[in-house]
């Protein structure tokens, strides 16, 4: 490594550090429960084998097919060092990310220019979309996996196995690292491999990746521990609807891109019936327009071609072709966003060798991207500093999702505010009501002012909706318990105790029935 390498990395690293310092104490937000405040089996170090045979927030009795042994590990550590301490937790997402910009400026050196490399890394570090995989704690699955992707890519021709290594630890991160082959066979075409050897090449990456795929739609396939109110709308959807949504969602993905205003959490976009629909036969454009001008100078530079088939490539997973639980989402962005940066670079690398006027407006440019991209990463922090502010950031954009004003409320308990908590959950249930957890968290609020009827009305509805919510079956039991209606009671401990065998509240409630005690019992409340 040069001295001028050297330099930039500090500068990464810098900009980096510079970008977000003010989210050292943002607090635990949303998904962060699930992961690790409530997540058992992240918080207890014996249990962390456990992690290779279940869904990664079983710890959290939630049922979900993520399989990231990997992340909720590192979240353990974090915990087993840190117990709730939040800058231990966020300096673990700042370090993975950049090492990330760090791995893809080490990878771009090596077929581009420094100055390229350099000026795609600083702008993958420091873009404010990344704050969705930076700042939140739990968006860390996004960063580790790329950096082992770019790790896989790297020691790919010079130590097979460490980059065999380090592909498992990108599946193990985050599903959608399994195209990762995809982006060793770019690298190797870049760097003017024998086209007929390829395949051979990466074999190795192939038989894990087949592995992999055996395993998760066999004995790693959790989609079973998934409730079945949760609704799966794109699952039922034909393949040309999604496929034309997909391109629908490219020019809102670009537009956030170059004007990152506007950015939040719970981002959505309504499907496409057809490609002619305007925004999809936008999309189109840019994918024909990005491939088109690629190919055509493919002889003279192949930078915009290798741009247009990473962010493609590594968009894929996330494109609805293979249906998922979304449509959109601003952290999918992480690592297609290399494509868009290199194209960036090089367009700013170009007007700098092209005289001493364009020279001054290039550096003046790089100059001031920078520094408005670190001033909304910056801005955009505050927005995560709590999860009041998040919430009410977010409904701003979003003013009918139930689960945001249902967290919203949640939010509100912590902090005391119980009349706005019922406001809010009743918000939630208003604009939403098809999930249980509205109610059985109004529930809570009832329980603890005593109106024991309102508690169980609300109970029962959150039952009607998600008979599989095991919380509002405890609650009740603990209710019936106490209200000396044991039959009940009982019913309701052993169809929990059927589901979860160990569950020490419904195990208590069933040893105390004989004794008639009164059971102390404080609810969880739950996302």
């Amino acid at each position: 490594m040069n001295k001028l390498s050297a330099v930039f990395i500090l500068i990464i690293i810098l900009a980096t550090g510079l970008c977000y310092v003010n989210s050292l104490h943002n607090q635990f937000i949303w998904d962060d429960e699930d992961w690790i405040l409530k997540n058992s089996t992240v918080k207890d170090w014996h249990a962390w084998p456990d992690l290779l045979t279940q869904n990664s927030i079983q710890g959290a009795r939630k049922g979900s097919n993520f399989y990231r042994p990997l992340q909720a590990i590192t979240h353990g550590i974090d915990y087993l060092l840190w117990q709730y301490a939040l800058p231990g937790h966020h300096v673990t997402n700042i370090i993975f990310h950049c090492l990330a910009a760090i791995a893809l400026f080490l990878l771009l050196s090596r077929i581009f220019s420094q100055n390229i490399a350099f000026l795609s890394a600083l702008f993958f570090a420091v873009h404010p979309i990344q704050t969705e995989a930076v700042t939140y704690i739990s968006g860390r699955a996004d960063p580790m996996a790329a950096l082992f992707i770019l790790l896989t890519i790297l020691l790919f021709e010079k130590n097979l196995i460490l980059s065999c290594l380090f592909f498992l630890c990108a599946i193990l991160s985050k599903e959608s690292a399994l195209v990762t082959p995809a982006l060793v066979v770019i690298y190797l075409f870049l760097k003017d491999a024998d086209i007929k050897k390829v395949f051979k090449k990466i074999l190795p990456l192939l038989i894990i990746l087949g592995v992999y795929g055996v395993l998760r739609l066999t004995v790693l396939n959790f989609t079973h521990t998934i409730p079945e109110n949760v609704p799966k709308p794109f699952f039922y959807v034909p393949i040309y609807i999604r496929a034309s949504t997909f391109l629908k969602t490219l020019p809102v993905y670009f537009r956030i891109l170059f004007w990152p205003f506007g950015l939040h959490m719970e981002r959505d976009i309504s499907l496409s019936y057809s490609v002619f629909e305007l925004q999809s036969l936008l999309g189109l454009f840019i994918i024909l327009a990005s491939f088109i001008v690629g190919y055509r100078i493919r002889k003279q530079q192949k930078i915009l071609l290798f741009s247009a088939a990473w962010f493609f490539i590594v968009m894929f997973p996330n494109s609805n072709i293979i249906p998922i639980n979304a449509l959109i989402y601003e952290h999918w962005l992480y690592l297609p966003s290399v494509g868009f940066f290199v194209a960036l670079a090089w367009t700013l690398d170009r007007l700098l060798k092209k005289g001493s006027a364009a020279r001054f407006i290039s550096i003046a440019l790089i100059i001031f991207i920078s520094l408005f991209y670190i001033w909304r990463t910056f801005d955009r922090n505050k927005e995560w500093r709590s999860p009041i502010s998040f919430y009410e950031s977010t409904i701003r954009y979003k003013p009918d999702s139930a689960r945001l004003h249902n967290n919203l409320a949640m939010a509100y308990v912590d902090e005391g505010r119980s009349k706005d908590a019922i406001r809010a959950y009743r918000k939630a249930i208003q604009v939403g009501d098809y999930y249980a957890q509205p109610h059985y968290n109004l529930s809570n609020i009832y329980l603890k002012n005593g109106d024991y009827d309102s508690a169980i009305k609300e109970l029962k509805r959150s039952i009607e909706i998600d008979n599989g919510f095991l919380y509002s079956h405890e609650s009740l039991a603990v209710i019936y318990f106490n209200q000396d209606r044991f039959s009940e009671a009982k019913k309701e401990a052993l169809f929990v105790l059927e589901r979860e065998p160990q569950n020490r509240i419904a195990r208590e409630v069933l040893g105390k029935i004989s004794g008639a005690a009164v059971f102390d019992y404080s609810p969880e409340y739950t996302q």
